[in-house]
């Protein structure tokens, strides 16, 4: 008779770097809050994969009290309970949208929701509304700004305004304003992917490195890949996940890497093949979910289905936590943390340079 299976609890304490932050995110943070006063909506995107490790509490350092649309992106690629996030968001009264950012209708209905936004204003901008989208890297920003504007303008010709690609990175400065609507009139600006001084854990890290926050190379493939076995096998002990290379559930990842080499005819006569490789091709089925048996949640909040008490002592710890990093100090320093700031020389000298809107 065989033994049940008992997925692994725990997942091992590696020893890997906890930081991804750059010197060209450092200069976004500081531009982002000179340009903040401006601003009269956020839109800030999180990975519907991962919804809890994408949340940057370091907006909240340079937008305290901003209005904030939150996007959930890459829908296509998740199996996130909605009903989760309601829970969620109500007690904060917040409101939030799951979007495929390629999508044209959920485009659509972004904008939508802005236009009822402008149109409940008392005294609605009189240079049209602007807007900032935020978020980590590789989230799906850059494709939304694109999509937004040819939908908004109903144009299917237009170029592209904003580069994208499936690495994260690829945004490296705040753009010059877009125009993507014009009744109303609608302008955003889009910004590099940002990430936070260091991540509370290495779950947090793992889960970012899963949905593409990280570069591919930045942390062992087969760590990642061990990773992505703990939570499929947390989520479902039948082992169905992988069941096209396996029959049965296993928490040995050189196991299954086997069996996927086998089933690739990657094996070499010896019985070897390439562990790296093998690792990185079913990292990237999930990442690019190349099909409907790869859509998954690789946060472990949201596997445990954490109730909104918890998620606020883990939101309050997290903004407790960064409050001691250096980069949020300095944003202290530059922008008074919650209290209002007078404008200053920087601030009109950034509102001078983006006076032209890009047509």
């Amino acid at each position: 008779m065989n033994k049940k299976f008992i997925p692994r609890s725990i997942f091992p304490d590696y020893n890997i770097s906890l930081s991804h932050f750059k010197g060209h995110q450092q200069k976004a943070l500081v531009k982002l809050g000179h340009l903040m006063p401006q601003i009269d909506l956020l839109l800030e995107i999180r990975d519907s994969r991962a919804p809890i490790s994408t949340i940057n509490q370091l907006f909240n350092k340079i937008s305290p009290n901003k209005q904030k649309l939150i996007l959930y992106s890459k829908k296509d690629l998740s199996i996130l309970n909605k009903s989760l996030l309601d829970k969620w968001h109500s007690f904060r009264n917040e409101q939030y949208m799951f979007v495929d950012c390629r999508s044209k209708n959920d485009s659509k209905r972004i904008i939508k929701t802005i236009t009822n936004l402008y149109n409940s204003m008392e005294s609605p901008p009189p240079l049209g509304l602007r807007l900032m989208i935020i978020g980590f890297p590789n989230v799906g920003k850059s494709t939304l700004v694109n999509t937004l504007r040819n939908v908004g303008l109903n144009n299917n010709q237009f170029r592209k305004v904003a580069r994208t690609g499936g690495a994260p990175g690829i945004t490296k400065s705040t753009s010059e304003i877009i125009r993507i609507s014009h009744d109303p009139e609608i302008m955003i600006y889009d910004t590099p992917g940002i990430f936070i001084p260091s991540v509370k854990d290495i779950d947090t890290m793992l889960s970012l490195s899963l949905v593409g926050c990280i570069s591919e190379s930045f942390i062992d493939p087969v760590i990642q890949a061990d990773y992505l076995l703990y939570l499929l096998n947390l989520q479902d002990e039948s082992g169905c996940k992988y069941n096209e290379y396996l029959s049965y559930p296993t928490n040995d990842i050189y196991e299954l890497l086997y069996n996927i080499a086998k089933s690739r005819g990657g094996l070499k006569k010896d019985g070897t093949y390439d562990e790296l490789g093998t690792a990185l091709h079913w990292l990237n089925l999930w990442k690019q979910g190349k099909s409907n048996q790869y859509k998954g949640v690789f946060d472990i909040s949201v596997i445990k289905e954490m109730n909104t008490q918890d998620l606020k002592k883990i939101n309050d710890d997290e903004i407790e936590r960064l409050n001691e990093t250096k980069v949020s100090q300095r944003l202290d320093k530059s922008f008074g943390g919650d209290k209002r700031r007078n404008r200053t020389a920087k601030d009109r000298q950034y509102d001078m340079r983006n006076r032209l809107f890009k047509l």
